[in-house]
């Protein structure tokens, strides 16, 4: 059924573009309310706190009298490692390696980020990692340079948390452990908080690890650009 129209066509036509004009403007004052900041302004505003990402290591058997001592290699020049490092030296080049590359990869991106020193500020956004790897089971395990785990890649996973909230774990140790030392602890990771996991070699090249670290920080920062002031508070 079909009623007679109360306007002339004229009228109508005008009143269709006025409409239509009304419902664009409408719909880019929404836009620009759901996305008041671009997606680069986080990078002025949001303080960004990188950790060391965790990396275990076991001592080295002790050595008799008679044995020469192991050369120690200077931290400062980036992975690979030196054939005659010990463990522990080779856990905390990866780790100042990691740190200072993902420092300079936001700092290239125009965030404000530093390495967590001294005191943390009230907000912003810290970020914390692991290295694990799977074992027999494929259960997740704590890494342990130096345990003799045949595995030759690790699994490196990178939470985002907020400094309002610092008591966040990344990870948990599973109830029961297994009693091998091959690797470290059975964890179980944090499934509330953004969350992603990463593969590399353990020997990893500078150029393996830029390319995470650029990864981080995208990930970073299409995080903050659909949560504007998700760490603001």
């Amino acid at each position: 059924m079909s009623f007679p129209p109360l306007l002339s066509p004229r009228v109508c036509l005008a009143s269709r573009m006025f409409l239509s004009v009304l419902l664009l403007a409408v719909a880019g004052f929404q836009t620009a309310e759901a996305y008041p900041q671009s997606a680069d302004a986080p990078a002025a505003t949001v303080p960004i706190l990188v950790s060391d990402f965790e990396l275990s290591s076991v001592a080295p058997p002790p050595k008799s009298p008679s044995t020469p001592a192991l050369k120690r290699q200077k931290t400062k020049t980036p992975p690979p490692y030196e054939d005659d490092e010990l463990p522990s030296v080779q856990a905390r080049r990866l780790m100042d390696f990691f740190a200072a590359t993902l420092v300079e990869t936001l700092q290239k991106s125009g965030y404000s980020a530093r390495r967590t020193r001294g005191k943390n500020p009230p907000n912003g956004v810290l970020l914390r990692g692991v290295f694990a790897e799977p074992d027999a089971e494929n259960r997740i395990r704590r890494s342990l340079l130096g345990g003799g785990s045949a595995n030759s890649r690790f699994f490196l996973y990178v939470g985002i948390f907020n400094l309002a909230r610092p008591d966040q774990p990344l990870y948990q140790l599973a109830p029961e452990q297994p009693g091998d030392n091959q690797l470290g602890p059975v964890i179980t990771l944090n499934s509330y908080i953004p969350l992603a996991k990463y593969e590399l070699d353990k020997n990893p090249t500078e150029e393996d690890v830029r390319k995470i670290c650029a990864q981080i920080a995208a990930s970073l920062k299409g995080l903050l650009a659909a949560n504007p002031s998700a760490f603001s508070q």
